[in-house]
């Protein structure tokens, strides 16, 4: 299988005809690129996917989720994956036809023709619908020139953080069945808790609320429970978060946890 989604050569949107609708060449080329950054960003998850579980180089980031008491079955679920860096994916990639551009437009290539990831391990971030929207990438070796713990696709038309929270589209159910949504920081605290049989659960990723995030859990529950940090910046987090939720009716409770701890370190007692 290859990049495109594991069905073949994309095809190009056309489009091209205007009808009684107003339908123009422009729009129509518009859906079609749209169409083809979707059909690559699905099939580079799929790939990532296979270098993590099916390839000597994911070794070390399956050693790293083992050693964070995470399991294949939760980490298969959510779709994690390796990327391996270079210009890997961007050959493979090119090869089924995809261009610079396009790569560049998906998030998956900078201007030096690499691969936008390497050396990994990768988040895949879906909007609430389950559409693979960016990636979020979290540093496994020293020597990494990105020095930064997590890096986030670039923002983009299609990409922006503050619109998504990590796990929503797995949890909507919970969350509208129970009447409560519980918050917190990073993605590994709702793998975690959702392994634990904790369902309800979704991450902001390491900022506060957003208005878009809220507007989000305002179709399922009015009922928060904020779990961030202890430290300074979650307590800061915290603050702004339930602020904003207050500000729009939401009913906001603060989880507090001993200083050092996250909801990651005793799922089973989180409840």
């Amino acid at each position: 299988a290859g990049v495109g989604g594991g069905t073949g050569r994309p095809g190009r949107g056309s489009g091209v005809q205007c009808g009684e609708g107003g339908m123009c060449a422009g729009a129509g080329q518009a859906r079609g690129r749209k169409g083809r950054r979707n059909h690559i960003r699905e099939g580079a998850t799929q790939f990532y996917e296979r270098m993590l579980w099916d390839s000597e180089q994911g070794c070390f980031a399956r050693e790293y989720l083992e050693s964070r008491g995470l399991h294949e079955e939760i980490c298969r679920a959510f779709r994690l994956g390796y990327a391996p860096g270079g210009p890997t994916l961007t050959k493979r990639a090119a090869g089924e036809g995809f261009t610079r551009d396009e790569l560049l437009a998906a998030g998956l290539a900078n201007r030096r023709g690499n691969d936008y990831f390497g050396r990994r391990l990768l988040f895949p971030l879906a909007d609430a619908r389950g559409a693979v929207r960016g990636f979020q990438a979290r540093k496994l070796h020293d020597d990494d020139a990105l020095q930064a713990k997590y890096v986030n696709s670039p923002e983009s038309d299609v990409f922006k953080k503050g619109d998504l929270l990590y796990g929503l589209d797995t949890s909507r159910i919970a969350i509208a069945k129970q009447d409560r949504g519980i918050v917190v920081e990073g993605n590994t605290d709702v793998l975690a808790l959702r392994q634990a049989g904790f369902e309800p659960v979704v991450a902001s990723m390491g900022t506060a609320l957003t208005e878009r995030q809220l507007r989000e859990l305002n179709r399922l529950t009015k009922r928060l429970f904020l779990c961030f940090d202890a430290d300074a910046a979650g307590q800061e987090a915290t603050l702004r978060g339930m602020e904003l939720a207050v500000s729009q009716g939401f009913d906001v409770k603060i989880v507090t946890l001993p200083k050092g701890t996250d909801p990651a370190d005793d799922p089973a007692a989180f409840e």
